[in-house]
């Protein structure tokens, strides 16, 4: 999962120079000029924003994302048209990114974007192969994508995912870098376009424009830039998008993940749930402007699972690639993103102190092996430490060697849970248990005993193993895992502790004197106390440090939550399977369980309409809950989804039932 950056040298003009591919990143002769007339203005973007300020999306792809010119001279663009669509979401490709100094320093070179490049600054991250959702402004989005563009593209759940409106084609030359402007290339775009997307290119090259005719596009030549003769327009007919729509397969080894369009006719949701899943839910639905009613049977957000003082943001870690893997990393760091933006330096909900990991904190049945990690891992994400280094980052003596999140931190969950909550497209339910759904002219209506409490488009349930008492989930294998904590005062030795240690016990930095020991863990849903769990947590705290008495060994509090896993202990995010028609439809499997299906329209009919989960985020809540949410809120307003077809089908809740089937139950 790491990516190789850019290798560039400096022209004595200031020109950036890449090493890899022999080229110059922009025109010799007025970059800023040539990528307003190669690109914004040969894709009529002012025009059109003006022609389809009705859409809610208007979305620009581009391959070869490099510096962030072209990005940065659209979004001012945009921010200068009066009349425009509601959001600009750019969907960016770049093989080898640049580090941040490296783009800080081009960036200077254009006074006139400062304000977009600070924007851009700010969010921007130069490492780890896959999709970077970036959340710019209220009205920007920029999905970037690190690695090879034809396999990120492969990887896009296209039929979910709406057309791109047009493409800026901006890799290096043609002659220096064949790969991005091959023909298998060329119909990945197709398959991602629709009859209204235009393309533009600065290369006329002949392989070009046969790769792209081949792919359906019609391209004419147009006058060039500067000492350029021409550049290149492109459209995608009617009939050659019809013939490609929508993502080009006619069958697939796993039909039942096959997710249906969705379209609601209003902007309406309800979540159930009020922990940090259905914050998060809530959130990013209502900041793009659903009105969102969360429904609650305690009194308060976060009182469960996610009502511990603090939790720990490190990344779940894995020996090799995987889509789990991929998916935990990218969620890791999208939390990372959204805590900055939530709690600016200085918050005290937020402490971006670091996590140090032993290697008695993981499950020693595959313990992680540092040759792989430092293989699969960036440094900015994990590295191996040293005991004395790992000590020394801690400010007292560990018992071992650790590997080290240096972004990780402790948060307050509460007060996440409230930032989520503030947005006024919010309105609270609590003490009010939904005990049962009825679908109601493709409206949900959410009832408690005999009264209806909210009535909405969509529903999400976020209440963790609760969700099983509804009728809807009653087959859902949820597992419950009793987990209590245990609070310390601090003593002379501890008050050096500087960054959270996560051994047998995780043991935190002290807020208001005090230490927070997180957790026994334990199947059962007990939520009594339980002394033996108290020594339990003071004994494994303790074997974190090497010294003796580097903590306290007398408890000031304890307190137990039940968090709630599944079976391979992967969340369950996405639509909500319909049983019955599941098993109808696929019923074969428990006879055969290679069964093959051709794919049909029926396909997607196996999952309910506006009924959506997400649940069973284990002890890894805390970097898994928001870019969960930010997945489905995507889904549901038909969105460029954030996550690669394999991720989602890996979170995909109607896995179980089809593992059952398999397995003739």
């Amino acid at each position: 999962m790491k990516v190789e950056n850019a290798k560039i040298t400096w022209l004595e003009s200031g020109l950036p120079y890449s090493t890899q591919y022999q080229d110059i990143y922009y025109s010799k002769d007025d970059e800023l000029a040539e990528s307003q007339y190669i690109f914004l203005d040969a894709n009529r973007l002012s025009e059109r924003w003006q022609q389809q300020a009705h859409l809610e999306n208007f979305q620009i792809g581009e391959l070869g994302f490099g510096s962030g010119l072209n990005f940065l001279q659209a979004i001012k663009l945009w921010k200068s048209c009066e009349t425009r669509p509601s959001h600009l979401h750019y969907i960016a490709f770049e093989k080898h990114p640049l580090t941040i100094d490296q783009l800080r320093k081009i960036h200077q070179r254009w006074p006139s974007l400062s304000a977009q490049s600070a924007l851009l600054l700010e969010h921007y991250i130069d490492h780890s192969a896959g999709c970077h959702r970036l959340l710019l402004d209220q009205d920007i989005t920029l999905d970037l994508y690190f690695g090879d563009a034809l396999q990120q593209l492969n990887t896009r759940m296209t039929n979910n995912c709406p057309p791109v409106h047009c493409w800026f084609l901006d890799g290096f030359s043609p002659a220096n870098n064949e790969a991005l402007w091959e023909e298998n290339l060329m119909h990945a775009l197709a398959r991602s376009s629709d009859e209204s997307t235009t393309l533009s290119s600065y290369s006329v090259a002949g392989r070009v424009r046969t790769a792209l005719k081949n792919a359906g596009f019609e391209v004419h030549k147009a006058a060039g830039f500067g000492r350029k003769r021409h550049s290149l327009t492109g459209t995608l007919p009617a009939r050659a998008s019809q013939a490609i729509a929508p993502d080009g397969k006619t069958t697939q080894a796993t039909p039942w993940f096959d997710l249906p369009r969705v379209g609601f006719e209003g902007r309406t949701a309800a979540i159930i749930g009020a922990g940090l899943a259905g914050c998060s839910t809530a959130y990013s639905l209502a900041k793009r402007g659903w009105q969102v009613t969360l429904i609650d049977a305690s009194s308060k957000p976060a009182s469960k699972a996610s009502g511990n003082s603090l939790l720990a943001l490190r990344c779940r870690l894995f020996n090799s690639t995987s889509p789990e893997a991929e998916f935990f990393l990218h969620a890791y760091l999208f939390a990372l993103r959204q805590f900055a933006q939530f709690f600016p330096g200085g918050d005290p909900a937020w402490k971006p102190c670091g996590v140090l990991q032993m290697r008695n904190a993981m499950n020693k049945r595959n313990p992680l092996q540092a040759q792989k990690l430092d293989e699969l891992y960036s440094p900015q994400v994990v590295n191996l430490l040293s005991q004395d280094l790992a000590s020394l980052e801690a400010g007292m003596t560990l018992s071992e060697a650790a590997w080290h999140f240096p972004a990780g931190g402790a948060l307050n969950p509460a007060a996440l849970c409230q930032r989520y909550l503030a947005h006024p497209n919010i309105h609270c339910i609590f003490d009010t248990a939904v005990d049962k759904l009825s679908r109601l002219e493709n409206r949900w209506s959410l009832e408690t005993g005999a009264a209806r409490v909210t009535q909405a488009d969509v529903v999400v349930i976020a209440n963790s193993h609760d969700a099983t008492r509804l009728a809807q989930c009653a087959d859902l294998p949820l597992q419950s895992f009793r987990g209590q904590t245990t609070v310390i005062a601090v003593n002379e030795k501890s008050t050096r502790l500087g960054s959270v240690v996560s051994g047998a016990r995780t043991v935190f930095p002290s807020v208001d004197e005090q230490h927070l020991i997180s957790a026994s863990y334990a199947t059962g849903t007990q939520v009594q106390t339980l002394a033996n769990d108290t020594r339990e947590n003071l004994r494994g705290a303790a074997s974190n440090f090497a010294d003796d008495n580097s903590l306290s060994d007398i408890p000031l509090s304890d307190r137990v939550s039940i968090r709630c896993n599944s079976p391979d202990g992967i969340p369950l995010v996405g639509m909500m399977p319909d049983r019955a028609k599941m098993r109808s439809r696929y019923g074969e499997l428990a006879r055969n369980a290679r069964a093959k299906f051709s794919t049909t329209g029926h396909d997607c009919e196996q999952y309910t309409d506006g009924l959506f989960l997400n649940v069973a985020h284990g002890s890894n809540g805390l970097a898994s809950c928001p870019l969960s949410a930010e997945f489905l809120a995507s889904l549901i307003t038909e969105e460029n989804l954030p996550l690669s077809e394999a991720m989602i089908n890996t979170l995909n809740p109607s896995r179980f039932l089809i593992k059952d089937l398999k397995k003739q139950r």
